[in-house]
């Protein structure tokens, strides 16, 4: 029998459960449900809380490097870590990815998210109007974010999000994404007619779409 990690009573009406980014089990409960109950839809969902268990745990030995600290992805490049004295901040070369010596877990946090961000909007600056020329759309800003879940969004208004990790993906899933957001000004769904719109813009974008299913792991660095 699967136990979770911590059960959590609210005023929620309905029962949920949730695997984080460690491979935890958390549930989350009806102040009034039973313990019975609960545990009876633990064994239900068992199949699918160890698949997710897995699948997290293979991602995590996979990507450990990136986890760690060890390593870091730019553009879909993996670039190793050196730490060298009196550098002010982060500098690549080759395939290595310098940072300055002596910082403090939280330190190199900050760092490294300034870094990523502001290699981020570099990137988003020219492809978000290059292709927004090309599908003939307006948008009416652009930000960056730090979700945990979403690569990108777009509201009715026309402000696009994407997230400041967008730097570490590769060239082409970058621009699968841009495309999937300024098509959402076109057709505000997940239609078959969506996805024309960005087939009619990137003929191979299913290919993309499944390469960005293996940086999923990327939205939970640097948290």
């Amino acid at each position: 029998m699967i136990t979770p990690t911590a059960i959590i009573r609210t005023n929620r009406r309905s029962l949920s459960l949730t695997i984080s980014k460690n491979g935890e089990l958390i549930v989350r409960a009806p102040k009034r449900l039973s313990m019975e109950y609960i545990y009876s839809f633990i064994k239900q969902k068992e199949k699918w809380i160890l698949n997710k268990q897995n699948n997290i745990k293979n991602s995590n030995l996979q990507n450990y490097n990136f986890i760690n600290g060890s390593e870091y992805l730019f553009c879909g490049k993996v670039y190793r870590k050196i730490e060298i004295n009196k550098l002010k901040d982060i500098e690549i070369a080759d395939d290595n990815i310098f940072f300055p010596a002596n910082l403090d877990g939280y330190q190199t946090k900050i760092i490294t998210v300034k870094w990523y961000t502001n290699l981020t909007k570099e990137i988003l600056k020219n492809r978000v109007e290059y292709f927004a020329n090309i599908m003939q759309v307006d948008f009416s800003a652009i930000k960056i974010d730090n979700s945990k879940t979403r690569w990108g969004s777009c509201n009715q208004n026309g402000v696009i999000k994407f997230n400041l990790r967008l730097s570490m993906l590769p060239h082409k899933v970058i621009d699968y994404i841009i495309i999937h957001e300024l098509s959402h000004l076109i057709e505000f769904n997940h239609s078959k007619n969506f996805y024309r719109i960005i087939e009619s813009v990137m003929v191979d974008y299913k290919k993309y779409k499944q390469m960005l299913k293996d940086y999923n792991f990327v939205l939970q660095l640097l948290r």
